[in-house]
């Protein structure tokens, strides 16, 4: 999943690798560069690329739904402890009192 969000070859921005990150920094420097309104096509860049994270969400959600409890079940099995991911709210609440200690 992590692949589709961002590049992961070695090399960074050298391989031109481009996935969801990289296509959205593209689009916003793009829009941020020029002072008028964004072009119909930038908008319409923007609902794409939501599509695309919308999807990858999905599948995150898919996997955590039914493989996750499966590796969680294993896991209480050897004593060990659970994978419980972040919550969107918990993470946005954890970085907002990162930046404001700063």
């Amino acid at each position: 999943m992590r692949k589709k969000i961002v590049a992961t070859t070695e090399g960074g921005a050298i391989t031109g690798e481009e996935r969801i990150r990289e296509k959205t920094t593209q689009l916003y420097g793009a829009i941020d560069e020029y002072e008028g309104r964004p072009a119909d096509y930038q908008v319409a860049r923007i609902d794409s690329l939501k599509h695309e994270l919308d999807d990858v969400t999905s599948a995150f959600n898919a996997f955590a739904a039914k493989e996750l409890v499966e590796v969680n079940a294993s896991l209480a099995r050897k004593n060990m402890g659970s994978i419980h991911p972040i919550t969107r709210e918990d993470w946005e609440k954890a970085n907002s009192e990162e930046d404001a200690g700063k």
